[in-house]
């Protein structure tokens, strides 16, 4: 379908829908190709977008930004890139992308030692978020966002050993994901990452707790996001998922202390 679509796009092109055309088939080629040279496919969408004026054009930077950062892109560049579509972002009042880009704006500054990251405006938003979550329940309208400041935390959280942030923010990240999951399916390259590092998370916390019942409740949340991440690497890129799947099993392995099975 995803051919046929781009066919049909060169065949007879349309500037008002080629840019939003190109966004989706990057996600579908994410499954098949290696991320790396499948990363770049999503600027050639946000250049479609911005001649047409089509607003996927923000989705697009968020997206192509997101996987830079993930994927192991030179820092210095990816918030250089980060800066520069914020800007864009703000110009056109796309204001619930901007609110997703400012967290990983923020874990990209902390890793390369900086101490300029916008902590309060992102503070104010993630709390906004948690009364909506709170008040609305986790079926809110701003339930999207908050399933993407809740992974944001957990993941920056995991990357500097944070272990009580770690579990307060996987906490409501999946009580967000279990209410709405129907919209968070893993068909996304964000998604991916999400189960990838929830999964780390909740082996961790898995480790780290000491109620048998707790420890249990953990290790299964990290079993389901391995179990998902081991399909992906048998059904889709064995590049992009099959390293990953190998981490998941080790940690599982570590959790019931099969210390030879997780260095294998």
């Amino acid at each position: 379908y995803v051919k046929l679509a781009l066919s049909l796009m060169k065949k007879i092109p349309s500037r008002a829908h080629d840019g939003s055309i190109m966004f989706f088939s990057n996600h579908t080629k994410l499954y098949v190709e290696p991320m790396q040279s499948s990363i770049e496919c999503y600027l050639d969408a946000r250049k479609a977008s911005l001649k047409s004026g089509n607003p996927y054009a923000n989705a697009c930077a968020y997206v192509y930004n997101n996987l830079c950062l993930w994927s192991g892109k030179e820092l210095n560049a990816v918030v250089i890139a980060m800066k520069e579509a914020m800007k864009e972002t703000k110009y056109h009042k796309n204001f619930g992308v901007l609110a997703l880009m400012q967290p990983m704006l923020r874990i990209a500054l902390r890793l390369m030692g900086q101490s300029d990251a916008p902590a309060t405006q992102q503070d104010n938003l993630t709390n906004d978020f948690d009364e909506t979550c709170n008040d609305g329940g986790n079926t809110g309208k701003y339930a999207m966002q908050s399933h993407t400041i809740f992974f944001v935390r957990l993941s920056e959280a995991l990357i500097f050993r944070e272990l009580d942030k770690a579990m307060e923010a996987a906490e409501k990240y999946f009580s967000v994901n279990e209410s709405v999951g129907r919209y968070f399916t893993i068909s996304t390259p964000n998604m991916f990452f999400r189960r990838f590092y929830s999964g780390l998370v909740s082996f961790w916390a898995a480790r780290e707790t000491n109620v048998n019942k707790e420890s249990e409740r953990w290790r299964k949340r990290g079993v389901d996001c391995k179990d998902e991440i081991e399909k992906l690497s048998f059904s889709a890129s064995t590049w992009n998922f099959q390293n990953k799947a190998y981490l998941l099993q080790a940690e599982e392995q570590f959790c019931t202390r099969n210390y030879e099975m997780a260095e294998t």
